[in-house]
Formats: structure tokens, sequence, C-alpha cells
């Protein structure tokens, strides 16, 4: 007799254990003790079965595994749907039901999260349990894992974010549904990913390892930087650079990709987009010390679950350009109903970018080496906008070649208009359009018109320099689900794309209409 972690008792001297080894030394002798002692039953198998179900959700996966290999009428009592339902829920993850139904509720996709529904309760809830398995392996044990172990279980943690629970929503959408103000889908992967190796940062080559270098680099984008990255300062300073390097890269940037964070199949390019995100972030820890408390976009992997962001939602505003619409003004366009946002941008001096891209300075060109040099400077700007929806027919400076089609139709193109602000108070026209791109990922594009004047002090007068046309172009992925309080990055350019022209990251999010929060230029 042997008992489990999970308190079961389980007898070695009952014929249903036929794999486990006999004490007896004839054959006659076991059938004489046979007649006089009939065999009993095993204790597990005399109790109610609502009651061995109750006992195997109590334990660990791996307890009900074990018992489940112990005789037959052990495995055949864990092939019981309903146990693992009860273990699901017990473990826990979200109610896969619930949580289709609250998709389903905002026209938000479900298919990456129903499969519980659709494979059975024991497949989905085994495959989690193996990627939780590969992703706690120790040091000593993780080199032996197949590329193909390690890719399948990133798959498991990115299709978990990506079907992740909404958060509440208002406007047209509003009493859908409860609010929902944890995941459980979201808690488990942040507990089983941290400082996991699976997630570590490694250099790839072969053509494999580069999927799970674009899947490892599409998780770390979401997590904070804390959870999987190395702390001392070199291994800081490393990592900047490398993304300094990637980011202000002139290659990295070209028709075939739009001008984006973007594989030339129009596919996200997740590693960019953690290039980024390193920039953006590594910067805000070198604003001075003046600047209390320098607004940071949202973090946390509750932070990617959808309508996390400020303000409510409706059909007609399904990405939250204004997300502040009533629920008697949804259908109604009004240039008053602005939605406030934060953005950061970086950029560095053309001469630096020139250099660090043609020249041979510091082993390059394109070496990392160029940014350790102490004199090299690069600017943050946290600038103010704010947005209104409008027809399409308002739309300016976008002609109909330029303008993508959204894939899915009850997430239609949005159009908006509105103006950014930057610390020095110099106002800037801003228009673009949000739409869903195939993949499921929602993708912003826009431009601005930047009234930059010049002074006559014989005249009083003012000119404008740039003839009231577009110059910046910039073009950007939601971090997230629709709506998702991390917001979006993406890179900036010139709206001719010249060849030659300067690019920059920026990263921008949602926020409160009475935002506080103080503006920032910094070199």
């Amino acid at each position: 007799m042997r008992t489990t972690s999970s308190g079961i008792i389980l007898t070695d001297n009952n014929p249903l254990f036929p794999h486990l080894p006999r004490s007896g030394p004839t054959l006659d002798s076991e059938h004489s003790a046979l007649c006089m002692h009939p065999p009993q039953p095993s204790v597990i198998f005399t109790i109610p079965l609502e009651l061995v179900h109750r006992i195997l959700t109590l334990g660990h996966p791996d307890d009900v595994a074990a018992f489940s290999r112990t005789c037959r009428s052990a495995h055949e009592l864990v092939q019981d749907e309903y146990l693992w339902r009860q273990i699901w829920h017990a473990y826990p993850f979200d109610d896969p039901e619930l949580l289709r139904a609250h998709r389903q509720a905002v026209c938000l996709a479900t298919s990456l999260e129903i499969s519980p529904l659709r494979d059975g309760w024991k497949a989905e809830f085994t495959r989690r349990i193996r990627a939780e398995h590969v992703a706690l392996k120790k040091r000593e044990h993780y080199s032996s894992l197949s590329p193909k172990e390690k890719k399948t279980a990133l798959q498991v943690f990115v299709s978990v974010l990506e079907g992740a629970l909404p958060a509440s929503v208002g406007g047209g959408m509003e009493g859908k549904f409860r609010d929902a103000s944890i995941s459980q889908n979201i808690q488990w992967v942040q507990r089983v990913l941290f400082h996991s190796r699976l997630i570590a940062p490694v250099l790839q080559s072969l053509e494999d390892e580069k999927e799970i270098s674009e899947l490892q680099a599409h998780i770390r984008s979401c997590m904070d930087e804390y959870e999987w990255g190395g702390k001392t300062r070199r291994a800081i300073s490393d990592r900047r650079n490398r993304s300094r390097a990637f980011v202000y890269d002139l290659r990295n940037y070209s028709y075939k990709n739009d001008y984006g964070p973007y594989h030339p199949d129009g596919r996200v390019s997740w590693v960019h987009i953690e290039n980024i995100v390193n920039v953006v972030l590594s910067n805000l820890q070198d604003l001075p010390v003046h600047i209390v408390s320098p607004a940071r976009p949202p973090s946390g992997l509750e932070s990617l679950r959808p309508y996390s962001a400020p303000g409510k939602y409706s059909p007609r505003d399904w990405a939250g350009v204004e997300g502040l619409l009533s629920l008697f003004l949804m259908d109604v366009v009004s240039s008053q109903q602005l939605g406030t946002w934060r953005r950061y941008v970086c950029f560095m001096d053309y001469r630096d970018l020139f250099a660090f891209n043609y020249s041979d300075i510091a082993d390059g060109p394109l070496h990392p080496k160029f940014f350790e040099d102490p004199r090299f400077r690069e600017a943050t700007r946290l600038i103010e906008v704010k947005l209104h929806i409008i027809p399409r027919s308002e739309i300016r400076f976008f002609p109909p070649s330029e303008i993508q089609l959204s894939a899915s139709q009850k997430h239609p193109l949005t159009f908006f208009h509105g103006t950014s602000k930057g610390v020095n108070g110099n106002e800037s026209t801003v228009e673009g359009y949000v739409r869903m791109a195939r993949d499921g990922t929602v993708r912003w594009r826009l431009v601005s018109l930047e009234f930059t004047f010049l002074s006559s002090t014989a005249d009083k007068q003012k000119l404008s320099i740039y003839d009231n046309s577009p110059q910046w172009s910039s073009n950007g992925v939601q971090i997230g689900d629709v709506g998702s309080a991390r917001g979006g990055v993406g890179v900036w350019t010139t709206k001719t794309h010249e060849q030659g022209d300067p690019v920059g990251p920026f990263w921008f999010w949602k926020v409160e209409d009475d935002c506080s929060e103080n503006l920032v230029e910094y070199t």
C-alpha cells in the first residue's frame, strides 16, 4: 500500500494492478492465498465516483497521471471528460464557455480559445501542462529539449495571450457581460513564464530556430523586461544597443515591409516590435530626476486584454479611437468627442543616423558599439494626441491606393483626425485610420502635418515652411487585443519614403481624458 502526494491510497494486492510485482514465490502459493483471502477492492474504488473526482481535482495533474498508470480501472476512470473539466476549473483556467461568450459578445475571434470545447477538456489541459513542463525545465535539462518541443510550448502560451478574456467595455457594448477583473489564463502565463528559460533571448540562425525567436519575441514584447532580461548594467546596456542597432538600421525599411515592423508577407515582425519596445523603455530610464514619475505605457500581461484601455467602446468606435462615446451618442459623429492619447517618439540626430548606417566609425557600419560613445544622444519626446472619428470622405492625405482594407467586416476601416501637441506647445494636424489585419492584429496608420513657422520682425508675418502637406508617416501594431491598455508601437519616417530618410520608434496608448501627466522633451 502507498499514498500519493494527493493522499490517494493505492494497494498493490489487488488483481486490478496486474503490472505490479507479486511477492509470492509460486503460482500455487499465490492461488492458495487468494482462496483464503479473496481479493478486496482498492480503497479508492470503494467510495463514490464523485468523491474520487473531487480527490483527484485537489491534487496536481502529475498525480492524476501517476494514478492513471496504476491499473486498468484507474486508467479508464481518468478518461472521463467531466473529471478533466473539474480539473480545468480547479487549476484554475478561465472557463472556455464563458470566454467564448464574452469574446463573441464584443465581436472578437474565438477560434484560438475554444479548443477545450472542440478537442475535449483532457486534450487541451494536457497541451497546456506539457507547455508548462517545458517552460519550467531547469538549466541542466533545458538543453535536451528539441526545437519542436520549444516551438509547440511557445505556441500554446501565445494562443492563450491572443485569446484573452475581455475586460469591461461600455458604449454600444455595455451590459453584454459583467466585468472580468482577473483573467486566470493570463495569471497562469505570468506565473509559469516568470524567469523561464523558454523566453530567454538566444541568437538563432536555423530556419526553425528563427520561428522560435519570433514566438519568444512576441511574448517578451508583452511582458515586463525585469521578468526575463539580465539585471546587470552591462546586460541592460548590451540589450539596449542591440535594439538600437536594429531599429535604426535603414535596411529594415522599404516598400516590401510597408516601412513598418512587418515581414514582406505582411505578418507582424515581433522581433522588430520587441526591439522598438526595448529602445523606448530604455530611453525612459535616462530621463532626468527632475521629471517626476514620467508617463509610462501600461505594463503587465493584464494590459493586453481586449478593452482594458480607458473609455467606452461602441461598434462604430471598435478600436477606441475616441473611447468616450455615451450610449446615446454612439451613432453620432461629433468633433467634440475627442479621445486622449499619449505618444512617445524617439529619434537620433540625422548626422548620427547617417554615420551609423554608412560610416566605419566604431567597427561600423551598423555595429552596436556605435551607441557606446558617451557623446551619443537620442531624443525622447512625450506628445499629447487628441483624436476623433471622421467619415472616409473627409480624409485628405491618404489616396485610395494607400488605404489598406480591413480583414473583418465587424471591425471596418475607421478613419480619424486630430492634433498632436508637444511640450513647446506647437501643434500638428494628425490624420489616419485603423484596421484589422488578416492575422487578427490591429494596425494603425497615420500621417502628421507639422506647422513650423518662421517669424519676421520686419513685417510681423508668419509663414508655414511645409506648405500644408504631410511630412511624417507612422505605421504601428497594437500589442495585445482590440482596445488593449498597452497600446501600439511602430515606426515613424517621412511621408515620401525617400532613400536615407530618418526613421525612429514610437509608442502610443490611450489615457483618461483628464490625464495630468506632463509632456516631455529630452535629449
